[in-house]
């Protein structure tokens, strides 16, 4: 059942095509990698080489999404997205071509780091709108938290399309089927009349832009930590199926992680919530803390599934808060860039989440890739803690007074 809220949202006739623009797009930003890195391991033969393209990939993401941001900002969004969909597609293209042609690693990292940088940056642009599609703040709410959930059916469905592309056809096939998604998506958002009308507004922050704000600060350390603890906590339960001679199980421990974020983000978006969005970061934060916790007693793959689905709950209201604040928090002209900045924190930390709990796993076994992942939660925690009165305090600046009651 569709919450009344969200039905509220999609209501209003100008979200529904960039939202459906948006969510084809992000399938293949969620099973990106898994495409990416059989294909190249399938060429070299080497995971090490293949970790390699993929990280190029990542850091391009990382580099490109607030750059795309600050061009949309200044010139608007269709011709930015439509640019980026065109070069992002020939670049996976010609990566898809290296690898079939036995290339070496230098040139396919080359053209998978191109892919990276233009990424069309459709999840940027559909949190931009949001301010202008829905400008009721409390309903705004509901919009932020349809839009994580949407991100949770990408990471969901994204995967399991792909694995069964590869499964029927290859590596390679997957890539280009994440291609023609991309292309899709990216088609079906810049038709849409709402983000042919977008503009942004003109601001004088200088080179800095959004970071000169401490509050994009406070949520990109925020966004960070999520970012660990998503990734180490990915990790250490891959090792863990590992461990128990269940590989093949890791996908459907991961996938119910995000069965519970969906979950939450459905129960988060039916109710209205007030302006007190800075404590409600805090308070989700912690939630989700305490409910990662228990994975580190996780003894065996039945167990794994339930605290995985139990600390996947918290996750879709985290984000939906944190992109709520982003909403008030970003300097006026800079919303695109802004959202591009928090993202850019959420793949450092996805990238450090990974290296740490690898090394973790290593050394110790796959607990302590998972209490990485603990980690990287309290440090959200401690973050939203600290940095809650500076949020209260931009939100409420933001947030337009209730209607008077006659």
């Amino acid at each position: 059942m569709i919450p009344s809220a969200y039905k509220r949202v999609l209501s209003i006739a100008p979200t529904r095509q960039p939202l459906l623009g948006a969510t084809i797009g992000r399938l293949p930003f969620a099973a990106g990698a898994l495409a990416m890195v059989l294909l190249v391991q399938g060429a070299t033969g080497s995971f090490a080489e293949a970790g390699l393209v993929n990280a190029c990939y990542s850091l391009g993401a990382a580099v490109g999404l607030p750059a795309q941001g600050r061009i949309v900002d200044r010139v608007g969004q269709t011709s930015v997205i439509s640019a980026a969909a065109v070069v992002n597609s020939l670049a996976l293209v010609a990566l898809v071509a290296l690898a079939e042609g036995d290339a070496a690693v230098g040139p396919m990292a080359a053209a998978a780091a191109i892919a990276g940088l233009t990424v069309p940056p459709l999840g940027t642009c559909i949190r931009t709108l949001w301010s202008e599609l829905v400008p009721d703040y409390a309903l705004r709410q509901s919009a932020f938290a349809l839009d994580a959930v949407t991100v949770e059916v990408a990471f969901i469905a994204g995967p399991l399309l792909i694995a069964l592309v590869i499964g029927l056809a290859s590596p390679a096939a997957g890539v280009l089927t994440n291609v023609g998604l991309s292309v899709l998506g990216s088609a079906v958002f810049v038709a849409s009349r709402a983000s042919r009308e977008w503009r942004g507004e003109a601001h004088d922050l200088g080179i800095a832009g959004p970071l000169r704000s401490v509050g994009i600060l406070i949520l990109m350390s925020t966004s960070l930590g999520i970012g660990v603890a998503v990734a180490a906590i990915e990790l250490g339960m891959t090792a863990l199926a590992t461990e128990h001679d269940a590989r093949a199980l890791a996908g459907a421990l991961i996938a119910a992680q995000a069965a519970g974020s969906l979950v939450g983000g459905l129960g988060y978006g039916s109710r209205s919530w007030g302006p007190d969005a800075g404590r409600r970061l805090m308070l989700f934060a912690l939630i989700m803390a305490v409910t990662t916790l228990p994975l580190l007693f996780a003894s065996s793959l039945p167990s794994a599934f339930v605290l995985m689905l139990i600390s996947g709950v918290a996750l879709a209201p985290t984000v939906s808060v944190l992109y709520t604040l982003l909403d008030s928090a970003a300097p006026r002209g800079t919303a695109t860039e802004a959202t591009g900045w928090v993202l850019t924190a959420f793949v450092v930390g996805v990238s450090a989440g990974t290296g740490l709990a690898g090394a973790a796993v290593a050394a110790s076994g796959p607990h302590a890739g998972i209490a990485v992942g603990v980690a990287g939660a309290a440090l959200t925690v401690g973050v939203a803690w600290l940095g809650r009165g500076r949020l209260e305090g931009r939100a409420a600046a933001r947030t337009p007074p209730a209607p008077a009651v006659p």
